[in-house]
């Protein structure tokens, strides 16, 4: 009569080219998929067992949670007298999820969820802002309890503490996440959203940039080997002559990233493809670490690139040691603005616009996506070269010994 099974649906592929998987309840010749939250290639789905190849953590979850579904299908037919409709049954398992499972507990799972596929730093932003907002209001309540008021109180009581604006922003972004996500996975019903009317505000940050002149007198220092902060000043120029890239993105290069000459790999953060040509300079930074791992710089070992359960914490530490030392070289140097990994993203931009160059291909060189479609058609089109010269230009300027330009 209803039978439930785990199933990938070939039908809605994502743009990472994964597809996601789904329980497919059926009743009769109707039929409803619940979303798991999960996806993968399809090479990689067995369908037979419904498990996921070189997975065992994801494969573990989806049993888990089919059990949940298999249990909440096995009570929704013992209480059936009469013949059962898929829509008896939706309305069913809503009141049931609605009745039992609290915004908190649903939080928490999703939390566990994460744990459990190694996603551990999207798992400490949503710990961090369940017990924030937990201090300023009570979520052991249904979703449906949940208003367009609370929000607004949320904000309030934020604020009261001195909050930041941007802070209450990713709280409250965060929470969104979780009232779509439930609704995705039917626990509420969509009528119900406290955020239709509600606005998230967010304050515009002024980006922390070098000079030009500052990042001449960084580039113009020299730490012996042996130095506290040889490498952390290596890692800083690195990120400058490599368009601004993410520190995470920088520490996970692998040697098999470098192909014909260039560094291609894809960011974390969009899952954008990006292509660098080694210059001198770059090589000559690149050939000062010595890895024996498989890591390009070699700062984070094999071992803990395999342990999950630490491998976020890893990542953390590491970007405070560099952070720490990269600030002291900024007093050090008298800069304006406080020296982080991040400063030399935003200076990058800056110093390219200061050499002349248009704000499309500064985009395009840091990877970020484009005001229009018109505009990003054309820039799909752009020869890597002129993005290359763009590049060896801004190096070569920060290099100068003295000060041939506006600063």
């Amino acid at each position: 009569m209803a039978t439930i099974s785990t199933i990938l649906n070939t039908k809605r592929p994502r743009k990472d080219e994964t597809y996601p998987i789904v329980f497919r309840l059926r009743i009769k010749k109707q039929y409803m998929d619940i979303a798991s939250g999960f996806s993968c290639r399809k090479d990689l789905f067995v369908t037979k067992t419904a498990t996921i190849k070189k997975d065992a953590l994801k494969t573990e979850q989806l049993r888990i949670m089919k059990e949940q579904h298999q249990s909440n299908l096995n009570k929704f037919l013992t209480l059936q007298i009469n013949d059962c409709t898929l829509n008896d049954y939706r309305n069913f398992i809503s009141k049931t999820q609605i009745q039992s499972l609290s915004i908190k507990e649903f939080w928490q799972q999703e939390i566990d969820k994460m744990m459990a596929v190694g996603k551990l730093g999207n798992a400490r932003t949503y710990k961090i802002t369940l017990s924030a907002l937990s201090n300023v209001i009570d979520l052991a309540i249904p979703f449906q309890k949940l208003t367009h008021n609370n929000l607004k109180e949320i904000e309030h009581q934020l604020m009261l503490r001195n909050v930041s604006i941007n802070s209450i922003s990713v709280y409250l972004r965060t929470l969104r996440a979780i009232c779509n996500r439930a609704i995705e996975k039917e626990i509420t019903s969509s009528d119900w959203y406290p955020f239709k009317k509600y606005i998230i505000k967010k304050e515009r940050t002024t980006p922390k940039v070098l000079s030009l002149q500052e990042l001449k007198s960084y580039f113009a220092l020299s730490f012996p080997v042996n130095h506290t902060y040889y490498k952390s000043h290596v890692i800083g120029a690195l990120i400058f002559f490599l368009r601004g890239i993410n520190l995470h993105d920088l520490l996970l290069l692998k040697k098999d990233n470098i192909k014909a000459g260039r560094i291609i790999y894809k960011r974390a953060k969009t899952g954008k493809i990006c292509s660098i040509f080694i210059t001198p300079e770059i090589q000559s930074l690149l050939s000062l670490f010595n890895s024996t791992g498989s890591t390009l710089l070699g700062m984070i070992t094999d071992a803990q690139l395999k342990d999950k359960t630490r491998f976020s914490a890893t990542i953390q530490q590491k970007n405070k040691v560099i952070n720490s030392h990269l600030k002291k070289i900024g007093e050090s140097l008298g800069t304006e603005e406080k020296i982080t990994t991040y400063t030399f993203r935003y200076s990058y931009s800056n110093a390219a616009k200061r050499l002349n160059f248009s704000k499309d291909l500064i985009s395009e060189a840091l990877t970020h996506s484009y005001g229009n479609s018109t505009t990003s058609i054309y820039l799909e089109q752009y020869d890597l070269a002129i993005i290359d010269d763009m590049n060896q230009q801004i190096i070569d300027a920060v290099l100068q010994t003295t000060s041939s330009m506006a600063t």
